[in-house]
């Protein structure tokens, strides 16, 4: 049985292997997430890192950039969600007011998502983070989802994919608040 399809039929959503969960602060949680780091809010965040959904969380909170709702897609190669599903879900959402994409090296799903942020024009702040920058070139590095195959999938190829799209893109988890309370503050 293809579980992708089924779900479509019985109406349900498949975040993905390896995730963390989804939590709505104060509202609901499904998954292992933390919840004291996160607070209610407008930030929408999606990652395929556990550990730094709730590191940049709490930034947020810290920051008095609460969250809307925060999704941990995992890490692995195949996935349920995808960053352009959360990014649909949240251009949707009248709650969320930015978004904060946290992505790895492996894979192109972050370029994918860049290619659609441009395309789209995409109407709300978006802030990145790529971990894995400092990886040894041709090593994999963690989980599965970490393979980098030639140009593709490496931090470079993911920050450049971002930047073009007008996303920026912060050089450590603990600036990704701060960048996005600029970008909120310009917004209004």
């Amino acid at each position: 049985i293809n579980v992708m399809a089924y779900a479509k039929q019985v109406n349900s959503t498949i975040i993905g292997p390896n995730t963390p969960g989804i939590i709505t602060p104060g509202a609901c949680k499904l998954g292992i997430m933390p919840s004291h780091i996160f607070k209610s809010g407008s930030v929408g965040l999606v990652s395929r890192s556990g550990t730094l959904t709730y590191e940049i969380a709490a930034g947020l909170s810290k920051k008095q950039l609460g969250q809307s709702t925060c999704l941990g897609l995992g890490g692995d190669p195949i996935t349920g969600l995808n960053f352009i599903d959360a990014l649909n879900m949240f251009e949707k959402d009248p709650q969320t007011k930015g978004v904060v994409l946290i992505g790895e090296i492996g894979g192109n799903l972050e370029e994918l998502a860049a290619q659609h942020i441009a395309a789209r024009n995409y109407s709300k702040p978006v802030v990145a983070f790529i971990a894995g920058r400092s990886a040894p070139p041709g090593k994999r590095m963690g989980h599965a989802g970490a393979i980098v195959m030639g140009k593709a999938g490496t931090a470079e190829n993911k920050i450049e994919a971002f930047r073009k799209a007008g996303v920026e893109v912060a050089e450590k988890p603990g600036d990704v608040a701060e960048i996005l309370a600029k970008r909120l503050a310009s917004k209004r």
